[in-house]
């Protein structure tokens, strides 16, 4: 049984009540102090995750998404079924982060007029950083604040396109 509350951001629930709701089902407990055994961070980092002090990075989802043998993308899908049937090959998710947002910018026409005429907690120059890879503090908060910008799901941020989705 899971007790874990989403809280709403917006019209939006939080990415990271997804993904503790995720785990939460994943390995069928309602514990955050076992929880975090499982993943290996301390049940103090997880508490600071679920009340928004702290957000997980990229490094740490990608470990979270290896330990599970599941995508990345998959954690931050809401309800998802995680099943370990079959294997998963670490990517570099800092490359699939980057080559989404690239891609997303471009479909959704974000340039420097978006910034100015909408709210974000993302500067446009901070939004060209992690564009190219230069912003390597990136963490689920972060992502949330990206996904917002390019009005996509996380989990679609660090979704990996398969071959026959890729532009010749």
């Amino acid at each position: 049984m899971i007790f874990f509350l989403i809280k709403r951001w917006g019209d939006k629930v939080r990415s990271i009540d997804i993904l503790l709701n995720n785990l939460q089902k994943y390995y069928n407990i309602s514990s955050l102090r076992k929880i975090s055994k499982k993943i290996g961070v301390s049940e103090s980092i997880l508490l600071n995750w679920s009340s928004g002090r702290s957000s997980p990075s990229l490094k740490q989802l990608d470990e979270i998404a290896y330990l599970l043998n599941v995508e990345v993308s998959e954690l931050l899908i809401n309800n998802a079924n995680i099943n370990i049937s079959s294997p998963i090959w670490r990517d570099n998710i800092s490359k699939i982060l980057i080559e989404n947002i690239g891609r997303f910018k471009q479909e959704k026409g974000i340039n420097k007029l978006w910034f100015d005429t909408n709210d974000s907690n993302i500067s446009y120059w901070s939004f060209l950083y992690y564009l190219n890879g230069k912003n390597k503090s990136v963490n689920l908060e972060t992502l949330d604040e990206l996904a917002k910008i390019l009005d996509v799901q996380v989990y679609q941020l660090l979704e990996r396109r398969k071959p026959s989705e890729k532009e010749n």
